[in-house]
């Protein structure tokens, strides 16, 4: 497709010993003056004894400080839509760097991306930008709460909607603390959570329609927002049911409760209107992050003039210095341009390679006699080794082995490929990622498996 930029040739690996000496060294010096060694836990987790540090992306791969060079699967959690340093990211950032970088004002440049995404997101009639994906919930908790007039919010098990204390219950409920699955324990996620901010949170089983609705109806009166990942992305992949999200619509209707689309991860990535297009399904509102941005900081909350007209001077509080930030914004109009060339083709590309590569892996893993489930949604992809013949609940995926996934991983890692070694994160697949990067990671995972012979993957 034209959209696709060619990167420049890289070897999967150098001709020589793999080595990760300096990101070892670097990270010693990292946990020094960095709490835990990085600035998000998630880039420390699960990365033992140290995390592999990057150096330089190109296209759909990436380097690191030792020179070792992979096919990037990560693509910083799904930012990098385009891939690494996609030059109508770069223009657009420059161009805007000969006029400014900040002004505090309303620019001509917010305006323009607003109608873009008005244009693109069936629910999405006003938008607000913010900063992070982790601000858009925490905007669109508040906005759904001033609007009803409710307190509570009602979340899913194993969803995660940001790093603030009204979403960070639940997140990982390691089990036997966690109670039954029908009726989940409420787990703060970290210590630092005031005891009083959980009375206004539930949780509830998710792709479970029965159990929501005995939830909402007992709390019907005081809940004012279901918030929800549309397609699971914080446990691996897991989509929903059929006809599951037009059931959770219909039920905070039945319920008088609004719809929060958490589309951090699936918005931009899955259709050019996000899940909420794929699946024929418009929440109240709708969150974006990482994909809009194509590697620059920028989130946004989106929905009916109802709703977001309700926010302003004296109204619904919604703020921030950095908030349609000029640099961010003149990213974000790139990657959408970008994204919607030649009839959006790109989004049919990403989620032909997602089908590719999930169809391979099961080839090259049932060939091998591996037990794997693969999910895949779009260019959104898990793995998961376990013996169950599907994963489609949070507790379910909590069974599988994530030692299994980590070994599978750190020897792909010497085949150049570089996947999360938390198997309950994403593989990340962009527009840029074509059919020679899934057949060279095809054939990595080939001779990953016979080296992984001997070790117990079963």
């Amino acid at each position: 497709m034209q959209t696709i930029i060619q990167p420049e040739k890289m070897k999967l690996l150098p001709e020589k010993t793999f080595s990760l000496q300096r990101s070892e060294e670097l990270f010693q010096q990292a946990v020094r003056f960095l709490p835990a060694g990085a600035s998000s836990n998630v880039r420390v987790y699960m990365h033992d004894p140290f995390p592999i540090l990057f150096q330089k992306g190109d296209g759909p791969r990436v380097s690191d400080v030792d020179g070792n060079s992979y096919i990037d699967y990560l693509m910083s959690y799904g930012a990098l839509i385009l891939g690494h340093r996609h030059p109508n990211v770069i223009s657009g950032i420059e161009k805007q760097l000969q006029n400014g970088t900040m002004f505090g004002t309303t620019t001509e440049l917010e305006i323009e991306v607003a109608k873009m995404i008005t244009s693109m997101v069936p629910c999405a009639e006003v938008v607000a930008f913010a900063n992070s994906g982790t601000e858009a919930t925490m905007e669109a908790v508040r906005i759904a709460r001033a609007a009803t007039g409710k307190d509570k919010i009602l979340k899913f098990e194993g969803h995660y909607h940001g790093h603030h204390d009204y979403v960070l219950f639940s997140v990982d409920s390691p089990s036997p603390v966690s109670g039954l699955e029908a009726s989940p324990h409420k787990l703060p996620y970290f210590p630092g959570i005031p005891d009083e901010i959980s009375k206004t949170v539930l949780v509830a089983p998710w792709n479970n329609p029965a159990a929501l609705e005995r939830i909402l109806k007992k709390n019907q009166n005081d809940v004012a927002a279901v918030i929800t990942e549309p397609v699971m992305g914080s446990q691996g992949v897991i989509p929903p049911e059929k006809d599951y999200l037009k059931q959770l619509r219909e039920l905070t209707i039945k319920y008088d409760s609004l719809l929060i689309f958490d589309e951090v991860l699936t918005g931009f990535r899955l259709a050019k209107g996000g899940a909420q297009e794929l699946y024929g399904v418009k929440p109240d509102l709708a969150c974006f992050a990482k994909a809009l941005g194509g590697g620059a900081p920028i989130a946004a909350v989106a929905g009916s003039r109802e709703l977001l007209g309700l926010v302003g001077p004296g109204r619904i509080g919604f703020g921030g210095t950095y908030n349609a930030q000029p640099l961010a914004l003149a990213a974000s109009k790139a990657t959408l341009e970008t994204l919607l060339q030649n009839d959006a083709e790109a989004f049919q590309h990403m989620a032909r390679m997602g089908a590719k590569l999930k169809a391979d892996l099961t080839d090259t893993f049932r060939s091998g006699g591996y037990n794997v489930v693969i999910n895949q949604v779009g260019p959104m992809v898990s793995i998961y080794f376990t013996k169950l013949r599907r994963i489609s609940t949070y507790r379910q995926a909590m069974q599988a082995s994530s030692e299994k996934f980590k070994t599978f991983r750190d020897e792909m890692l010497k085949h150049g490929v570089y996947m999360h070694p938390d198997g309950l994160e994403r593989l990340s697949i962009s527009a840029v990622h074509t059919e020679r990067e899934i057949e060279q990671t095809i054939r990595a995972a080939e001779e990953s498996l016979k080296a992984l012979r001997t070790q117990t993957l079963n």
